[in-house]
């Protein structure tokens, strides 16, 4: 079986969840049997499921089978009894939260009993999470907390009762992601573990390998993997640093552009690493799956499209504030904004405090972005950093000319310089934001002097990505890995 493994997915998801959705598909065409894995505890699971529609088959999440009444049929099948998501929350005589009772959407309920601690260090009262039950019957899954300082917990004196008959104890969350491991093991074969977020899943993966399990393991870099060089040595993301050093139980290193593979091998070989280019492939997490019929502007509104997170690293204010300046020099640009994230709230009174609410508008979160974008004329991006970044797939699927910060390795990769769009220089440094929306504001300007010959240039970029070819690039690999 091949596996996709993860932590999360929800109502809103990353680039790495869309990208697992439309590796999904590609696997789907080709009829490479797949299971996504989700290991955190997700009482809305499968509500989320039918919103990005993922057939129960398609997935096993771990606490659902732990707490399966039939594990077997469960991993094959996935659950067959789900229920709607409701909460109820209990509070004592000083409002404050004391036990959180869940209908979770698969077929057990959880309870969250909480605490309230005070900080000395902050002068304040903290309320956190103190045990967790989760009961389908007589079958139970339960944990305590372990908190150090106000934000980081650790699950620990795990009981996972009556599963198979028998009743276990681990006291740690690794110790638990081992034993689902192994059950994924012992309960399929020729297994491929397609890693896309998590370094505990990771660890407990190669552990295995080292025990001499045998399973194949691909780790997908979704973003950028390299920092700096320091002292002759590469300092990796974080993200990506347990993969480095164990690069040897790598099966395969899978990243999604052409220029991200040549900058890492460059890099393994510099430190020594030999045969780096047979373990490290470029496949796109995104592609066109129709034709692309070149776009005509009829050179009035210049209307402008993002979709991303609403957190601080998309830099939504950025293109607010190029909106804003293009206006004022008598171009009458409009944006919309979809997604959602911690930003929304701030976004919308700085819209507000602009007086642009007729012009600027946070559309939400879309379901299919590639229709939504039909409506505009150009993308823009305002990120500092993509890995590959598939709302450009998604406007080049449009044939829209795209205006994007000059970041690794997406938009280096997908658009071309007066091609199919304009990059803007830009600095990472907090001291240049004033010359960085000087750039993409320039940037969105240009793209109208010469829109008709862009759109033709992202028709003709399209042809590089699609899904046909993409799908045939992981067959290749699948087959090639066995």
């Amino acid at each position: 079986m091949n596996f996709f493994v993860n932590k999360s997915m929800g109502h809103g998801n990353s680039g790495v969840e869309h990208a697992q959705f439309y590796r999904a598909a590609r696997f789907r065409e080709k009829d490479i049997p797949f299971k996504l894995i989700f290991t955190d505890c997700l009482p809305q699971l499968h509500q989320h499921m039918k919103e990005w529609c993922i057939a129960e088959s398609e997935v096993i999440g771990m606490y659902d089978y732990f707490l399966s009444d039939d594990p077997d049929r469960y991993l094959h099948e996935g659950e067959q009894r789900t229920h709607d998501y409701y909460e109820e929350v209990l509070w004592d005589t000083t409002s404050t939260q004391r036990m959180i009772k869940r209908q979770a959407t698969g077929n057990y309920t959880e309870t969250v009993q909480r605490r309230k601690r005070y900080v000395k260090e902050k002068n304040i009262y903290h309320i956190e999470d103190d045990r967790v039950i989760l009961e389908n019957g007589n079958r139970k899954v339960s944990w305590h907390y372990r908190h150090k300082g106000l934000h980081d917990r650790r699950a620990t004196n795990i009981r996972v009762d009556n599963f198979r008959g028998k009743h276990y104890l681990f006291t740690t969350f690794e110790e638990l992601l081992a034993f689902f491991f192994l059950e994924l093991q012992r309960r399929f074969e020729h297994n491929i573990y397609i890693i896309d977020r998590g370094t505990e899943n990771e660890e407990a993966l190669i552990h295995m390998k080292q025990q001499g399990a045998a399973l194949k393991i691909v780790d997908v870099v979704h973003a950028n993997h390299f920092v700096t060089w320091h002292a002759g040595h590469p300092l990796w993301n974080n993200y990506y640093q347990y993969m480095f050093d164990h690069l040897d139980d790598i099966d395969l290193v899978i990243v999604a552009t052409q220029l991200q593979r040549e900058a890492m091998m460059s890099q393994l070989t510099t430190i020594g690493v030999s045969n780096a280019s047979k373990k490290i492939n470029a496949i796109a997490v995104g592609g066109v799956s129709d034709s692309v019929v070149p776009k005509l502007w009829n050179g009035k509104t210049a209307r402008f499209v993002t979709a991303s997170r609403l957190h601080p690293e998309k830099h939504i204010m950025h293109i607010i504030q190029a909106v804003s300046q293009l206006r004022l020099k008598g171009m009458p640009a409009t944006l919309d904004i979809y997604g959602i994230g911690s930003e929304e709230n701030q976004l919308a009174n700085y819209i507000k405090s602009l007086n642009l609410e007729p012009f600027i508008h946070l559309r939400g979160l879309s379901q299919d972005m590639v229709k939504d974008m039909r409506a505009y004329d150009v993308f823009v991006s305002a990120s500092y950093s993509e890995g590959f970044g598939l709302t450009y797939i998604e406007a080049i699927s449009n044939a829209m000319p795209i205006v994007t910060y000059d970041n690794l390795y997406g938009a280096q990769e997908l658009v071309h310089e007066g091609v199919n769009g304009y990059l803007a220089k830009f600095s990472h440094e907090k001291t240049d934001e004033v010359s960085n929306i000087k750039h993409l504001t320039e940037a969105m300007g240009h793209v109208f002097e010469h829109y008709n010959a862009l759109s033709v240039g992202a028709a003709n970029v399209a042809k590089r990505f699609d899904n046909k070819t993409i799908a045939n690039q992981w067959q290749k690999v699948m087959a090639k890995i066995l």
